[in-house]
């Protein structure tokens, strides 16, 4: 998977929407994201995607194991780092 390295970033307790892990590769300039600020923006959206179709494809549950807000959001689902690298570490990617 193209955001494999973002994902091994992940605090293993804290809580993340596909949102807030596209927002957190951005600030902290990981190339998949793009060289400039101007090209990490127009990624952004794909990356959110791709970690949205992450989660459904590995079942995560709907409900999230909690909520997080994000500047200019409602609440929305989340699910801790940990959660993601099991993932990575069960299809060793």
């Amino acid at each position: 998977m193209k955001y494999n390295r973002i994902l091994k970033a992940l605090d293993d307790d804290e809580l993340y929407s596909p949102a807030a892990i596209a927002t957190i590769a951005m600030e902290k300039g990981f190339p998949e994201l793009g060289e400039t600020p101007e090209e990490a923006e127009l990624i952004r959206q794909p990356c959110r995607i791709a970690m949205g179709r992450f989660t459904n494809n590995h079942c995560f549950p709907d409900e999230g194991d909690g909520q997080i807000t994000l500047s200019g959001q409602s609440p929305t689902p989340a699910w801790f780092g940990q959660r993601y690298k099991q993932v990575l570490i069960l299809k060793k990617l």
